[in-house]
């Protein structure tokens, strides 16, 4: 690289200013790069070709239609990012209204506020009769025992007063649920669990996917809700 002489005009080579336009320079891996090179080796060939014996021109048709294709196919992908972007921009925003709304979502955990209702779930895989739900403190202490009946397979909603076995509102705080039946083999056999809280806030995951932070602290993924209630 050359720079001019302050005195004479005279060129001056200045590894300086060199390095830097090196580094500065493209590397030549775009779509638009990639034509222009194709572009240069086109014409290259072309002016260095026998004059006696010129390039066929379905050759060049066909390199032409390559091209084409390579290029095509690079701006498809960078539409389609674009639209996979907009989509995930788009449910992320269709997600922030379930803020306030209760998914019901798989665990045992029962965040209790003192007042509020809690709606839970029993979703069995198979019949059962006899189904009991045992409520218990973070001591494991039984707070409370009630007694679903039987079940079909599939989701069942019930809801917990956050009284206990006498009829007292219990103080607030953690308490566990279990659930447990008979099938038709006669085997205690026990439903996934299902306890349902408020969204309090909608984040983004590292895929782009919609992250829902309840109430009661659990983190969830939008795609693993069941059951919305409300």
């Amino acid at each position: 690289m050359t720079t001019t002489g302050p005195m004479s005009n005279i060129p001056v080579y200045d590894p300086n200013v060199a390095a830097s336009a090196a580094a500065s320079s493209s590397t030549g891996t775009s779509a638009t790069d990639q034509t222009q090179n194709f572009l240069k080796l086109l014409i290259a060939q072309i002016k260095n070709q026998d004059p006696m014996a010129p390039m066929d021109a379905s050759t060049m048709t066909a390199q032409m239609s390559q091209l084409n294709m390579v290029t095509s196919m690079s701006n498809m992908n960078t539409s389609m990012t674009a639209m996979l972007n907009q989509m995930q921009s788009v449910n992320f925003m269709n997600q922030a209204a379930l803020i306030g709304h209760s998914p019901v979502v798989a665990g045992n955990g029962i965040a209790f506020d003192g007042a509020s209702e809690v709606i839970l779930g029993a979703n069995s895989a198979n019949p059962l009769t006899s189904v009991m739900a045992t409520i218990t403190d973070a001591s494991g202490n039984v707070i409370n025992s009630t007694s679903l009946g039987n079940i079909v397979a599939g989701m069942k909603n019930f809801a917990w007063d956050g009284v206990d076995a006498d009829g007292n509102r219990v103080a607030a705080g953690s308490y566990s649920i279990s659930i447990s039946g008979t099938n038709a083999a006669g085997a205690t056999e026990s439903p996934t669990v299902y306890v349902a809280s408020p969204v309090a806030a909608v984040s983004k995951g590292t895929n782009g996917d919609s992250l829902l932070t309840l109430v009661d602290g659990r983190q969830i993924n939008a795609s693993t809700v069941q059951q919305w209630i409300s």
